[in-house]
């Protein structure tokens, strides 16, 4: 069967077309555009209607292409459209236009099928947590095994905390801001008792990463000339190398970002968000590195029966 999963997040749509058979994935086409329809959502708690069209002409071409193949279509809203006032509008109007249900899953939700995705192919026979840092949220998952325990979705991402904190000017950023960020993160994860997710039985637990921005981290831990995402999987990323690069985001313009080595221009603007927020729950965790996965609630969906 030929089934593809389209993932709407507050930062990017997503797209992922495969065989499936047998609790196996053979993937054909993996896409992603950053639409950001969480923009301005954290002072106004609605979506604009100049991302809302965006984001919907952007959902109907992955239809188009996907159709094109005779795929069966998942269509998945996460953050943004679980907080928006005005969400039902844009759910409605992808609906109107492509025929297609929007299936707006709750934290929950959305963690166990990233769980279920990022933790495919990897031989975890011990304790394992995963954390998904998206544009609107950060999952936590923790479980043993493949076998998840225990579930939580924090509302922070890379986004809504570059918008709180970061000046969308073309501007270095000061230390104190990146401190008051990486302060904020934490009181939050504190709040949701994300220190307990790294309770184990014998203090040592696998720490899976999954989510745009970390696989961006990645690429520039690489340099990759080229960015792909598939040649990424299972890079691992150390504390050092976070800090390293949190670092160098804050001493960059904007327009200096964008030349990178390894970084897609799209996410310029918001990784020294997503870099502040894995470093938080590294933190948090008390874990020396992480390990990335290019696989997560698109995988897990697949992998579903949805």
């Amino acid at each position: 069967m030929i089934r593809a999963v389209i993932d709407i997040g507050s930062n990017s749509i997503k797209m992922r077309i495969a065989r499936v058979s047998g609790g196996r994935v053979n993937v054909i086409r993996d896409e992603t555009e950053v639409v950001r329809l969480g923009r301005g959502m954290s002072s106004t708690g609605l979506l604009s209607q100049e991302s809302m069209k965006l984001s919907c002409d952007t959902v109907a071409k992955m239809v188009r292409r996907a159709r094109n193949i005779g795929a069966e279509i998942f269509v998945a809203g996460t953050m943004a459209l679980r907080t928006a006032g005005n969400s039902s509008d844009f759910v409605s109007m992808v609906k109107d236009t492509c025929g297609l249900d929007v299936h707006v899953l709750t934290g929950e939700e959305e963690a166990r099928y990233s769980w279920r995705g990022a933790l495919d192919g990897f031989d975890i026979e011990g304790d394992a947590v995963m954390f998904d840092t998206g544009g609107g949220s950060t999952e936590f998952v923790a479980g043993f095994g493949h076998d998840m325990r225990r579930v939580v979705s924090v509302p922070i991402g890379a986004v809504n905390l570059s918008e709180r904190f970061f000046s969308s000017n073309d501007s270095t950023v000061s230390k104190a801001s990146c401190d008051e960020a990486v302060n904020y993160v934490a009181g939050l994860f504190a709040e949701n008792h994300i220190e307990s997710f790294r309770v184990s039985k014998n203090g040592k637990f696998d720490v899976i990463a999954v989510g745009g921005g970390v696989v961006a981290m990645a690429g520039v831990k690489n340099a990759c000339e080229n960015f792909i995402p598939s040649r990424l999987h299972g890079t691992v990323l150390t504390k050092s190398d976070v800090v390293r690069q949190i670092r160098l985001y804050s001493s960059l313009t904007l327009s200096e970002r964008e030349n990178v080595i390894g970084l897609p221009k799209s996410r310029a603007d918001v990784i020294l968000g997503s870099a502040c927020i894995v470093f938080t729950a590294m933190t948090v965790l008390h874990a020396d590195s992480c390990t990335v996965s290019i696989n997560g609630l698109r995988h897990g969906l697949l992998l579903s029966e949805i």
